[in-house]
């Protein structure tokens, strides 16, 4: 008896050393990434800093001095290795409690050698130290208006009806807001040493364009077509853009949700994506951001055999949402391996091919009408897109087509 509850407390002490191991093993999977800091060179708390005018106007509706890019770049680049789940981030306060163990102020960490960087990482246990330089962070702005009074009147009216006449004016209006994001970043080992100095540049535009008869008004951007008639309030008749207005973005918290929605917050997190990939492509492991599409399972690939066919993710329009045009509904969902961002070509139905002999239409030359990206992955078989640009209004059945990097413009590919 004795014998058997010793073999019985081997075989729990065994299972608990292996459990305890496997546990553990787990838990240090994830490669520890100390941002240090980021500084600003940007220039950025210039009167023209965000495009807007010099002078005291341009100090009046200016974003100056309201934005710390350098500790808000830092808080975004640690939200975007948490969302890896493969790079856990050193907390502030463990960065601050081994800042005071060596006496280093903030500004020390820019004077740092190598064998003060290896004791640094040595105390924060860091696999990997990042410092990052901003060196362009700006939104410029090409605004342009005409206007023109059209008049009609004096018309000899048909025998029994009054003359009429009507003044109605026509504006013309454009706008382009492009904001351009440019770092240097530095990645070090545990040893101190160098082990990457990856350069990083971003540029993203948001376009207006628009025409106004009397009550009658439609504009184009990058995110679609609306039309409006009468006295439509604000709200209603502005389409969910970007935010790019100066007055605007003096309300918004640098690094906030709300700052997502800017033209300024897109670019930012477009920005830092690049330096995870980055990241991954010079200190590793090698796996798959959450921001990329992942290969599809064995279980998907028997479900939908096409999901793994060679040439790029097709699928079509299924409804598009006309009081919101960021709610499209595509018929693409996780089992072709899609991810949050990802940007796909849309194409609509362009000049029709008829037989020669009857006339019958055989089928359609496909016209590319922009592009949408991946906002929402709902289910396995569909998902909801939202427009980046578009050139004509969407139609249920186009196509989608994933843009594949042999397609991707230079700007596109940094």
């Amino acid at each position: 008896m004795k014998r058997f509850f010793s073999y019985l407390l081997l075989v729990g002490f065994s299972f608990g050393f292996i459990f305890g191991s496997v546990t553990l093993g787990e838990a240090t999977t994830k490669k520890r990434i100390a941002v240090l800091y980021f500084q600003d060179n940007s220039r950025f708390d210039s009167p023209t800093g965000c495009g807007c005018v010099p002078g005291f106007i341009g100090a009046i509706f200016s974003t100056k001095k309201r934005w710390d890019l350098e500790a808000g770049f830092a808080k975004m680049l640690n939200r975007k290795l948490v969302e890896t789940n493969v790079y856990e981030p050193v907390p502030t306060d463990e960065l601050l409690d081994a800042m005071a163990m060596m006496t280093l102020s903030r500004h020390n960490l820019r004077k740092l050698d190598q064998s003060e960087r290896a004791t640094l990482a040595k105390h924060l246990n860091a696999d990997v130290i990042v410092i990052g330089d901003i060196r362009y962070f700006n939104q410029e702005r090409l605004r342009t208006n005409a206007s023109r009074t059209l008049r009609e009147g004096g018309r000899q009216a048909p025998q029994g009806q009054a003359t009429a006449s009507y003044s109605a004016p026509v504006i013309l209006r454009g706008s382009l807001h492009r904001v351009t994001i440019k770092l240097n970043m530095k990645f070090y080992n545990a040893s101190g040493e160098t082990v990457a100095e990856p350069r990083i540049a971003t540029t993203r535009d948001h376009s207006y364009a628009g025409t106004r008869f009397a009550s009658l008004e439609a504009s184009v951007t990058e995110e679609g077509t609306n039309l409006t008639f009468g006295q439509t309030s604000e709200k209603q008749r502005r389409n969910p853009r970007p935010i790019v207005k100066p007055t605007e973005l003096n309300e918004i918290q640098f690094a906030s949700a709300e700052y997502d929605r800017t033209l300024f917050g897109v670019v930012t997190n477009e920005t830092l994506v690049k330096v995870v990939l980055a990241l991954r492509d010079n200190v590793g492991p090698n796996f798959i951001t959450p921001w990329e599409p992942k290969p599809a399972t064995a279980e998907q690939e028997k479900q939908n055999p096409s999901a793994t066919s060679s040439g790029p993710v097709k699928g079509k329009v299924q409804y598009v949402d006309n009081e919101n045009p960021d709610k499209i509904y595509v018929n693409i969902g996780s089992d072709r391996g899609i991810a949050i961002n990802q940007e796909f070509a849309v194409f609509t139905k362009g000049r029709p091919i008829r037989d020669i002999d009857t006339g019958e239409i055989l089928t359609y030359v496909p016209k590319p009408i922009g592009t949408l990206a991946v906002s929402e992955i709902l289910t396995g078989k569909v998902s909801v897109f939202r427009v980046v640009e578009i050139a004509e209004p969407l139609k249920i059945g186009d196509v989608v087509s994933e843009v594949t990097p042999d397609v991707l413009t230079p700007e596109e590919q940094e």
